[in-house]
């Protein structure tokens, strides 16, 4: 079952965090060992759609404890963030399922693994090499004062790379001013949840789903704590509905707009209006307004609309930058791998999905479950050096039936929005 969505949480990670991990990470956060089997270190999955998911899960069987690191604020990948609600027909065992259920049973089922999920993530560095596990720098995605949990894993036995298409991130606003006032005044794609919105003056910028479902989520507030006014602008009016629940959202948004609780305009942003440090006592750079052309009459206005948030909502685009320092042979946006073990040509670092690329790559979520579970035991070399592990059958297995049979490593709870 999919949770009401509140974009201004952040919830997946303490939800779903097993704790800090120091020395002891392998048996803080690993799914169980049996026997003498305990992994020298963590592996880290970067990236939460569907092919890490499933990484995750044969993890778990492995015995082998994981990070997830993702930049976007909820798990799922491009079946949440692109299509969430519509329908898949090639996924086996489903005649059809829906994007963000299929995200929803994979989470569940990836929660035998326990894996310890850090959102709104970046890796822009790795270093170290298969013999001594590898180290890796993250940045966030969100601004310092809004950052979630920090990143206590030092060390892992092997990476796999499962971002699909790179890194998502939110496309910025190019203005003068508008990085100063990032975290501040200014944010991207959702409200932080320790931001005070009560009688702020609130715009949202953007036509698509996002923009509207932030919009509703701020009219949902009660009166006492509301914003003092909520501005919707959109260069082209308000994108139609790509499903119910948008269609939804969009009546709620009509509706308040025709009694004056929210004002809706096709504008787009022009410059931002802010006071300088020498203008104010505290040295700190505000804004104070928001210059839009509107384009509601016959010819563009330019006006300068009263605004203390920011909202910018105008979608994502996936970037491979960090990557390219990796030194993992990237070519044209892909990274090729041997068939075998789908290891790149750095050992201990693996890589699955459509950012893997081999002779015959089909780029469907069926072939990165294939991927993703050759990866996952090609993998045992580093994390359990100088053991054999043999392929066990979930049907039969003492061990793996006992790790099923413990309903306390399965989640009940879906962490897609």
């Amino acid at each position: 079952m999919r949770q009401a969505y509140d974009p201004c949480t952040n919830t997946a990670a303490e939800q779903i965090g097993a704790g800090s991990m120091g020395d002891q990470a392998a048996k803080q956060i690993g799914a169980g060992s049996t026997g003498d089997r305990v992994a020298k270190a963590p592996a880290l999955i970067i990236g939460t759609g569907p092919s890490g998911m499933y990484l995750a899960f044969q993890l778990g069987l492995l015995d082998i404890p994981c990070v997830m690191v993702d930049s976007l604020s909820a798990i799922g990948g491009q079946c949440y963030e692109l299509y969430p609600d519509k329908p898949i027909f090639d996924i086996p065992g489903f005649v059809s399922i829906q994007a963000i259920e299929l995200s929803n049973r994979l989470w569940e089922q990836a929660q035998i693994a326990k894996p310890e999920l850090y959102l709104n993530r970046v890796v822009t560095k790795i270093d170290g090499n298969e013999r001594d596990g590898f180290d890796v720098e993250l940045k966030s995605t969100q601004s310092t004062q809004h950052q979630g949990k920090p990143f206590a894993v030092q060390r892992f036995c092997a990476v796999f790379i499962a971002s699909g298409v790179g890194a998502f991130e939110a496309k910025r606003l190019r203005m003068e001013d508008a990085a100063a006032l990032e975290g501040s005044a200014l944010f991207y794609g959702e409200l932080p949840p320790d931001l005070m919105i009560k009688t702020k003056r609130v715009l949202i910028s953007g036509g698509g789903k996002r923009a509207v479902r932030l919009a509703a989520y701020l009219l949902q507030h009660r009166e006492s704590l509301a914003p003092a006014s909520i501005d919707l602008i959109a260069r082209n009016g308000l994108r139609d509905a790509l499903d119910t629940e948008h269609q939804a959202l969009l009546d709620l948004v009509n509706q308040a707009s025709a009694i004056g609780r929210i004002r809706v305009l096709n504008a787009s942003i022009k410059g931002l209006d802010v006071n300088k440090p020498s203008e104010v006592a505290d040295q700190t750079i505000r804004l104070s307004s928001v210059s839009i052309i509107t384009r509601d009459g016959s010819q563009p206005t330019e006006i300068h609309l009263p605004v203390d948030v920011i909202a910018v909502c105008h979608g994502l685009s996936p970037k491979i930058d960090a990557m390219l320092g990796w030194e993992l042979g990237m070519h044209r946006g892909q990274i090729p791998v041997d068939t075998a073990r789908f290891e790149s040509r750095r050992k201990g670092i693996f890589v699955v999905g459509d950012m893997a690329t081999y002779p015959g790559k089909k780029k469907l979520i069926a072939c990165g479950f294939h991927e993703a579970t050759l990866a996952a035991y090609a993998a045992c070399d580093y994390a359990f050096p100088g053991k054999t592990i043999h392929l066990q059958y979930t049907t039969t297995s003492p061990r793996l039936l006992q790790k099923f049979g413990d309903q306390s490593t399965l989640s009940t709870r879906s962490s897609v929005k």
